[in-house]
């Protein structure tokens, strides 16, 4: 019984599952979901600008000895603060290289010799938009004008019209009526400058002599209140829109992840694949980016999952663009979905998976991908393309179904085996050494016995999966497919 007990230890000491994502140092997804949040954005927002406003006053404001050094500590304890979030935002960077790359504008105001630079921390502001959801690369690509624009041309175009109108017709006007009563109206350029500084300002600072000097300022101030409400108006509009898409989708920086999840499409399964994902121990370090246009993770709050390890990218996952953006070079797995759209094709759907599926296995030959598609016909030409996995729209179902119809209970079998939430799943693992050379059918007793585990199948190196085998030789660099008991 000892000697049952010391081969079962032997065994499962060394025993090691396929496909384990490997523990990183710079993962952390809880870190990672902190430093990304809204409430940490915007605590970190009011800091910056309290910092900035200290440094204001202690250098233009003269202060007493002692009011002076109060101002210097509490911007010492800002700047901890400071060094501390930049610490926490490196440790959960993919490098050293690319933390310096988004961050050494911040780091240099923080070195205490560098205290001229520490206004450089209103720049962080821009960074801090992304809290609004508007992306982490604003300062870079100006996005936030092109996602503000984009939907709101109109309105600008509007606003825009109006403002323009108003300083021509003021500085028309002025330069007309006003022109030599009043000081500094010498020239129409002197009526330009006083009209948009009127339209900005909403007061004029020498009362117009004029009758017709103050009908033009009159008509010039209601301009501006209108101006001035619809900029609100607009403006406040912009940041309701984009609070509330910010509680209701968590933004991806995708330059931060590494060895991560791609989920390209979103539908009805992709909730299912996010749960499998999350709580199969093999994954336990890997976040999840959904990269779709229609990705929102209210759906997946509605079923109850948990959201820390999921971020989505809201762009189209067949641009070559969006896949670098999304970080497929150091990405381990992606999953293509099979994604409708309006007046969209079982052909069109296909043809824009096969897109998505071959771009990313050019981009990065390594990752193992698998795709849904509608038409048998084109698995070939993923399979060419080196797509590992292609699983054919409502096949596996539609069989799925024949067998529990032919067969009362045999449901309950497959919901088992399919998913981490039951009693087992099926997993490949390395063969131990106690079962390499030995035949398949005896190694399935050892299996059993020792480690409690059933062995449905053997992969040998590049070739196709045997399921059931019998009369093969175990060999070192074959996978195991084993039934695994559930151990929580």
């Amino acid at each position: 019984m000892k000697r049952l007990l010391y081969n079962r230890f032997c065994m499962r000491n060394h025993i090691k599952f396929k496909y384990e994502i490997e523990n990183t140092a710079k993962s952390l997804p809880g870190l990672r979901w902190l430093l990304g949040s809204a409430r940490f954005g915007l605590t970190l927002m009011v800091l910056i600008l309290v910092s900035v406003a200290l440094i204001i006053v202690e250098t233009f404001v003269s202060l007493p000895r002692a009011q002076l050094e109060m101002v210097q500590t509490i911007n010492d304890v800002l700047t901890l603060c400071f060094i501390i979030e930049l610490s926490l935002r490196w440790l959960i960077s993919s490098s050293t290289r690319s933390f310096f790359a988004a961050y050494w504008i911040d780091v240099i105001a923080v070195i205490p010799m560098m205290r001229i630079f520490r206004v450089g921390r209103v720049l962080r502001l821009l960074r801090l938009f992304r809290v609004f959801s508007l992306g982490s690369d604003f300062q870079r690509r100006f996005s936030f004008f092109n996602r503000i624009f984009s939907g709101r041309l109109v309105e600008y175009g509007i606003i825009s019209s109006f403002a323009i109108f108003a300083v021509i017709f003021g500085a028309v006007g002025l330069s007309q009526f006003e022109t030599g009563l009043t000081e500094g109206i010498v020239t129409p350029a002197d009526a330009f400058w006083k009209s948009l500084f009127s339209m900005m300002a909403g007061e004029y600072a020498d009362y117009p002599k004029s009758i017709g000097g103050k009908a033009v300022f009159l008509v010039l101030l209601i301009f501006e209140m209108g101006v001035f409400a619809m900029l609100t108006g607009t403006f406040s509009a912009i940041m309701f829109d984009k609070l509330k898409e910010s509680a209701m989708h968590k933004p991806a920086n995708p330059e931060e992840l590494n060895k991560h999840i791609l989920i390209c499409g979103f539908s009805a399964k992709a909730s299912i694949l996010a749960t499998e994902f999350l709580i199969d121990p093999a994954f336990k370090n890997a976040e999840i980016l959904m990269v779709s246009e229609k990705a929102n993770l209210a759906d997946l709050h509605a079923r109850k999952i948990k959201t820390e390890r999921i971020s989505i990218l809201r762009e189209d996952f067949t641009r070559m663009e969006t896949l670098k953006k999304a970080g497929v070079e150091r990405a381990v797995a992606a999953v293509i979905l099979s994604e409708h759209g309006e007046n969209r094709s079982t052909q069109d759907i296909d043809a824009r998976t096969i897109l998505a599926a071959l771009t990313i296995e050019k981009l990065n030959p390594k990752i193992h991908t698998s795709a849904e598609i509608y038409n048998e016909e084109y698995a070939s030409h993923l399979k060419m393309g080196g797509v590992e996995d292609v699983v054919i729209q409502g096949e596996v179902s539609g069989k799925l179904l024949a067998r529990v119809a032919m067969h009362e209970g045999l449901l309950a079998f497959f919901k088992d085996l399919l998913s981490r939430e039951s009693g087992n799943t099926l997993t490949f693992i390395d063969p131990p050494e106690e079962i390499v050379g030995m035949k398949s059918e005896d190694a399935i007793g050892v299996l059993n016995r020792e480690l409690g585990f059933t062995m449905v199948g053997i992969k040998p190196l590049k070739e196709p999966l045997l399921v059931n085998p019998r009369g093969h030789t175990i060999r070192n660099n074959d996978e195991i497919l084993v039934i695994n008991p559930v151990v929580d």
